[in-house]
């Protein structure tokens, strides 16, 4: 009777609809058109910032709704004709899914305290390059805001602590539908015909409900 009483707990509590609030901080890099025009980056001065709130539902399947605040900067380091350099931030608003698996030892009582999760969805990004460059007529700029559709995806670890806190890490990765992240876009044919964001995150999160 104990036995089936501590199973009948367990099942509950792992089946159990969860709301969390959560925290990243990290660096980001851009990338973008790197072999005709190598673009150098120092990855400490970009940073990625993101607000969210979680919900996990039974059977480890959840969804996460983000807002992120990003910056990357980037130059060519070239000789003076070809010299270039970008500072470009973005705002992004997601929406993904999630699907955990739990890893380590666990208990009658309780679930695994570390988990594994993967994800993917949808978003916008909104990006404002700001170049220092000398015009040339082959390239194509464009400096004003642009608004771009991504695809964010990912995976990551999770550490819940018994005070409803959570740490973890994450690597992150933006599709993006545009080509003027860093700002230009060359006229090689071999130069990507879409720029891409990506990057580790540390993570904190607490569980609300």
């Amino acid at each position: 009777m104990i036995f089936i009483f501590a199973s009948n707990l367990k099942a509950q509590m792992e089946n159990e609809t969860t709301s969390t609030v959560i925290l990243s901080l990290g660096p980001a890099y851009c990338s973008a058109d790197t072999k005709e025009s190598p673009i150098k980056q120092n990855i400490l001065n970009n940073k990625d910032i993101t607000l969210g709130f979680r919900m996990k539902f039974p059977n480890n399947f959840g969804c996460r709704t983000t807002f992120s605040y990003i910056t990357f900067t980037g130059s060519d380091g070239a000789s003076k004709s070809r010299s270039y350099s970008f500072s470009s931030k973005a705002w992004q608003l997601s929406v993904v899914g999630e699907y955990a698996i739990s890893i380590g030892r666990s208990y009658i009582s309780e679930p695994s305290q570390n988990s594994v999760y993967f994800f993917i969805g949808i978003g916008l990004l909104n990006c404002i390059p700001k170049l220092d460059y000398y015009k040339r007529a082959n390239y194509q700029y464009k400096t004003d805001a642009n608004i771009s559709p991504i695809i964010p995806l990912g995976f990551g670890y999770q550490h819940d602590f018994n005070n409803n806190f959570q740490i973890g890490v994450e690597y992150n990765l933006r599709w993006s539908f545009s080509d003027y992240l860093d700002g230009f876009k060359p006229p090689y044919p071999e130069s990507k015909s879409r720029d891409m964001l990506q990057g580790f995150s540390i993570t904190l999160g607490y569980r609300i409900m």
